[in-house]
């Protein structure tokens, strides 16, 4: 009997965990729920540093969400910025409820937390105002730069004059406690002022005025947006949370402005997504008043620091992490050792590298939104806290996996692989984002003394390392960004997407390009291409062969001119310098593409002597880069074709066999943000 008031407590009380979980899964599901709603995870004792974890018997494999489409025998999204259902980017922080309960309720009780049960009501029906707002598109904006619409939660007091008091009155303290416990949801009315009042100081409206009157120059003067350059350098988040066009313009905007007027600020990786987030609920100029704040908060040396502004600062970070990990997750660390297959700090720091995307990339927004609210009381401490809790989230899921990693790969691959995971682990969060803070809250002895004695300590090392240049090379990442999310596609994961989008010029990079055309949907017909392609001012070009070879090429101009008889007649090729092909090498979560440019980019020979057969077509020929051969040519039917060396792009064939059969073919409209 499910109903009865004491059956669920009298079987948990005779049966083990683990009989237990067997029994309710043979269940029907309306009496699981019940079942699930009435177990009492209180009781159970922790043995996260002992015996078997609960957790254990979830394994990599079960790291799904849910009630979601995903089954067994699918992979899941790639990591970076993945749409599930549509643009939001509050969609990405809706969870299954089973799921939620599952994991959660697993965590909690190794942390020893209170049982949630009291909230699941209320949570359910948030979740569900929350879907509802989604698909009617009613209540106000926060404002015109995001599709975030602001709802009520009586359940959440806004503590708004209770919070400005306290500031008054110099009591950080008592503000901090009641901004980690308030659980404000991401779309609560409260996020209108509770950013601006977290960060307004003596000088804060003085940054508007100067805001206002450079906005004011800027416009006088039509000057052009440019691109600040600390966001092309190496480690830079750049994600603006589905900002809307006009809002991502006034972004850069804004960041340019920023590193006009503080030059101090020579590195900011996490700088673009704060601001981004803040204009998902402010003005522009409240944004930029409260990036001027942290900016002013990294400048002092005693607690707490908001915001690092070196490189070296930056650096340190991943070495700093790591020692955190060691010291308060020892179990977490000793399962990263074992899936890294080594114990050198120097090798397993590797894996921490990609911390600030932990957060500001992959996170659902309603976690991210909570970490802010902590981090503009708390300080760059709050953010270690986060990752942390992550790695802390990761272990857990991972720590009954059979095997490992370090099994027929080598030590490059192992790690790649860890950092995959540790990524994955944030994209598919599933704990609530009140036990993700609290994970992250209840790291005990977490001293603000410690973090500043290693962030000292390796920082010295991380100079001492340049001054003899045993930094390790890296690939530079200059203009390996971009403003929006990356496109959808079945051929390429989202990182190799972005990369692609990053070598677009900056104006195109403002909106994500639009599926055209797919081969597997659309049909090997050139009839139909055309007509899907023709109005597109650039496309984006992927194919993947029946090999498991994937290239294609950016084409900087319209397929339509191959109809212009008057410019055919001097030349069949047309297309400009902003044209490039790509391949992508390796496999899994080891992939890299190489991407070739027009050689003019870099060519000090006249114009005339340079090769510029960037594209021609005709109405059963695709033809991409010539000179030599053909990069990319495809003829009579979209089945086959052939890749060849091409002096145009100074590429060697894209197929290891100049043939090639296409198994997939995709076609993206890039249009451009001005």
């Amino acid at each position: 009997s499910i109903g009865g008031g004491g059956g669920t407590s009298a079987m948990q009380t005779l049966l083990s965990n683990a009989v237990f979980d067997r029994i309710l899964k043979m269940l029907p599901p309306k009496s699981r729920m019940e079942v699930d709603d009435r177990f009492d995870f209180e009781s159970v004792d922790d043995n996260s540093d002992g015996e078997e974890d609960p957790l254990d018997t979830l394994g990599p494999s079960s790291f799904k969400r849910r009630g979601d489409k995903w089954r067994d025998d699918e992979s899941m999204p790639s990591v970076p910025g993945e749409k599930n259902v549509n643009d939001s980017p509050f969609r990405r922080g809706l969870r299954s409820s089973n799921s939620l309960t599952r994991i959660s309720a697993v965590i909690r009780r190794s942390l020893r937390l209170p049982s949630r049960r009291s909230n699941a009501t209320l949570e359910s029906q948030i979740r569900k105002d929350e879907l509802n707002q989604l698909t009617e598109d009613e209540g106000p904006r926060f404002t015109e730069w995001t599709d975030l619409r602001l709802l009520t939660y009586p359940a959440y007091p806004p503590r708004l004059d209770e919070i400005r008091d306290l500031r008054r009155l110099a009591r950080t303290a008592k503000v901090k406690a009641i901004v980690r416990k308030a659980n404000w949801p991401a779309r609560h009315e409260v996020r209108k002022e509770l950013w601006r009042e977290l960060c307004k100081d003596k000088s804060y409206d003085a940054s508007i005025t100067v805001f206002n009157d450079e906005m004011s120059t800027q416009i006088l003067n039509e000057a052009r947006a440019r691109s600040p350059s600390f966001l092309s350098q190496e480690g830079a988040v750049v994600n603006n949370f589905c900002l809307t066009e006009d809002g991502t313009v006034r972004l850069i905007r804004m960041l340019a402005m920023i590193e006009q007027l503080r030059p101090d600020i020579s590195c900011a990786p996490i700088m673009y997504p704060l601001c981004a987030l803040f204009m998902h609920y402010m003005d522009d100029q409240d944004a930029y008043a409260c990036a001027q704040y942290l900016a002013r908060r990294g400048q002092e040396r005693d607690p707490p620091v908001h915001l690092l502004m070196s490189q070296t600062q930056w650096e340190a970070t991943p070495h700093v992490l790591l020692q955190l990990i060691k010291k308060h997750k020892p179990n977490a660390y000793a399962l990263l050792k074992k899936r890294c297959g080594t114990s050198d700090d120097e090798v397993l720091v590797e894996t921490m590298e990609e911390w600030k995307q932990w957060i500001f990339q992959y996170l659902p927004l309603s976690h991210v939104v909570r970490i802010v609210d902590c981090f503009l009381v708390e300080g760059h401490k709050f953010l270690l806290r986060a990752a942390v809790a992550n790695v802390y989230m990761w272990s857990k899921v991972n720590k009954g996996a059979k095997g490992g990693l370090a099994e027929g790969r080598t030590e490059a691959e192992r790690v790649a692989a860890t950092k995959h995971e540790l990524a994955q682990s944030a994209a598919q969060c599933q704990v609530s984002t009140e036990t993700f803070i609290e994970m992250a809250v209840l790291i005990k002895n977490l001293k603000s003394a410690t973090i500043s004695r290693l962030q000292t300590l390796y920082e010295k090392k991380v100079r001492e390392s340049n001054s003899r240049g045993e930094r390790k090379s890296r690939k530079q990442s200059a203009g390996v960004y971009c403003f929006t999310a990356p496109f959808v596609s079945c051929i390429l994961s989202n990182q190799i997407a972005t990369k692609i989008m990053s070598r677009f010029p900056s104006r195109l990079q403002l909106v994500t390009p639009e599926l055209l055309f797919k081969l597997g949907q659309d049909g090997a017909s050139f009839t139909h291409l055309w007509s899907k392609v023709d109005e597109a001012d650039q496309t984006l070009i992927i194919i993947r062969s029946s090999r498991g070879e994937i290239f294609g090429a950016y084409c900087s101009s319209s397929w339509a001119e191959r109809n212009d008889r008057r410019e055919r007649t001097k030349s069949k090729y047309f297309g400009t310098g902003e044209s490039f092909v790509f391949k992508v090498t390796g496999k899994d979560d080891c992939q890299a593409v190489e991407i070739f440019g027009w050689v003019g980019n870099n060519n000090n020979e006249p114009g005339e002597h340079v090769p510029q057969m960037f594209m021609t077509a005709g109405d059963r020929l695709i033809v991409i880069g010539s000179g030599d051969g053909d990069a990319i040519r495809i003829s009579e039917e979209l089945t086959n074709g052939i890749s060849s060396r091409c002096s145009t792009f100074n590429s060697p064939p894209l197929v290891d066999d100049r043939a090639f059969e296409i198994n997939e073919l995709e076609v993206f409209g890039v249009a451009s943000g001005t």
